[in-house]
């Protein structure tokens, strides 16, 4: 059987499922989809397909949607997701099977993985009741403890995830008939935030410890930031992943958020991947 599984990640929690997938199933051919997305066409050559990918916003993030919308899957037979998310809501299992659908495909499986989450407060605007606690908290979250305590249920999910895999068996996660109709309800409602194009602006900046060094130009995987003069810039025709790999990579923790974040008590990255790692999605 050959099995391709594609993933986007941008702190680590998505690549380190895929490379633990790779490892319970050794045919697994990894492929970074950010490396393929200037590609006019792209044609998989697999009988099981999978992607790997964190929550943003409720769905996938913009290079998944782009890349799945790009994908040729005509030898697929089997398929499935697996998202990663820090126990948010989300709808992405019924925008993907709205886009295999057009392909004359579906997707057989789909599995949730909670992870520690990379941002303290994302989008959330400053009115959301609990905001202020809740990124002073942020911090508190991305603990070894708590990091430990969530990877325990991530290994038995993982072998979960491969048997159903191996067995072509379907299963989707948290989906009752009345989480199916809730979930195909709001996605109607949702349908037109999810068209975004990447130009909401996240107002990152980088504040007077930046030392010029890159780490954020090399592991932004849309190219949106561009150091100039040793500083960083996040450029606006530049479409914006909301991955928070710049602010999480930046070794001075000199990355902030304008009027939201700008704490320096801990960044989060996935243990055991760093920079380097990230960047490499870029290039294959």
């Amino acid at each position: 059987m050959s099995i391709e599984i594609y993933y986007f990640s941008g702190t680590g929690n998505s690549l380190h499922v895929a490379k633990e997938l790779q490892k319970r199933i050794p045919q697994a051919k990894l492929i970074p989809i950010v490396s393929l997305l200037e590609n006019e066409n792209i044609k998989t050559q697999s009988e099981t397909v999978g992607f790997v990918f964190p929550i943003y916003l409720t769905t996938m993030p913009i290079p998944v949607k782009r890349f799945l919308d790009k994908l040729d899957v005509s030898s697929a037979t089997y398929t499935f997701a697996a998202a990663t998310r820090t126990g948010t809501f989300y709808i992405a299992d019924i925008h993907i099977e709205k886009i295999l659908k057009k392909k004359g495909k579906s997707l057989q499986s789909f599995f949730i993985l909670n992870m520690i989450t990379n941002s303290p407060c994302g989008l959330v605007p400053k009115a959301f009741p609990g905001f202020k606690k809740m990124v002073d908290n942020w911090s508190n979250e991305i603990t070894d403890e708590k990091a430990m305590q969530l990877e325990f249920a991530v290994q038995a999910k993982l072998d979960f995830i491969r048997d159903r895999v191996l067995a072509q068996e379907k299963y989707l996660d948290e989906r009752s008939a009345l989480q199916t109709f809730y979930k195909r309800s709001v996605a109607l409602i949702m349908a037109p935030a999810q068209k975004s194009k990447g130009n909401t602006p996240i107002p990152f900046y980088a504040d007077s410890t930046c030392t010029g060094c890159g780490t954020c130009q090399k592991v932004c995987p849309s190219g949106k930031v561009k150091l100039l003069d040793k500083s960083p810039e996040w450029q606006k025709n530049i479409a914006c992943y909301f991955c928070y790999a710049c602010f999480n990579s930046c070794p001075e923790q000199a990355v902030l958020l304008l009027d939201k974040y700008a704490l320096k008590k801990g960044r989060y990255l996935y243990p055991g991947i760093g920079p380097d790692e990230i960047a490499k999605q870029k290039h294959g």
